[in-house]
């Protein structure tokens, strides 16, 4: 139960007001996270719509957000939570493409990258006092139904302090929807997830 207060306290200011659909991995530290996000089809207008993977601490969460909220998507890295940070860089995309994202961290800065087609952004954020312990893949969704699906990742390989066989395997999530994770395997401190599918709520 605390760990779900958590994600909820820090991921938005919207957070009483969202609905959330998620695939989440535990682990005493995270170091990077890397992956490959299928843009969706755009959502109904009207509403908040936010699809991103991120690594979340108990002062805030790093992200690289999908925002739909202008009727197209617009991806961008930031860091939402303690300390209070401007936004990053990010490029407008479209339903069908590809993009690949990264967060790395050197001491207590993360580097967060993101590719698509040719366009590029990438973003340092120094996060003192931040013990990423949880991955997470979230739609994030207020006033906007799920049903613009699915959200695909491919390619996630998520590295820890940790032995990636003690948490590789253990997903939680949040909201009641169809969701997949296939084909996982742990080698040292990495795990890697061939395929993360988020199918409709609706």
């Amino acid at each position: 139960m605390l760990n779900c207060f958590l994600t909820l306290i820090f991921l938005t200011a919207s957070v009483w007001a969202a609905d959330w659909y998620t695939v989440e991995w535990d682990a005493p530290t995270f170091t990077s996270m890397s992956g490959d996000l299928i843009v969706p089809r755009v959502p109904q207008s009207g509403g908040t719509p936010y699809v991103w993977p991120g690594l979340q601490s108990n002062n805030g969460v790093l992200q690289a957000v999908l925002d739909g909220r202008s009727g197209t998507w617009w991806i961008g890295d930031g860091f939402y939570g303690t300390p209070s940070l401007p936004w990053g860089n990010g490029f407008n995309v479209n339903p069908g493409d590809t993009v690949h994202f990264t967060f790395n961290v050197s001491g207590t800065t993360w580097t967060s990258t993101l590719s698509s087609n040719g366009k590029t952004a990438s973003t340092t954020l120094n996060v003192p006092g931040s013990t990423m312990n949880r991955a997470i893949f979230a739609a994030e969704l207020t006033n906007v139904p799920f049903n613009f699906g699915p959200i695909v990742y491919n390619n996630v390989k998520i590295t820890a302090t940790s032995a990636a066989s003690g948490w590789c395997s253990k997903t939680a999530h949040l909201g009641t929807y169809p969701y997949t994770v296939s084909s996982t395997s742990a080698s040292g401190n990495t795990c890697s997830i061939s395929k993360i599918t988020q199918n409709n709520a609706s």
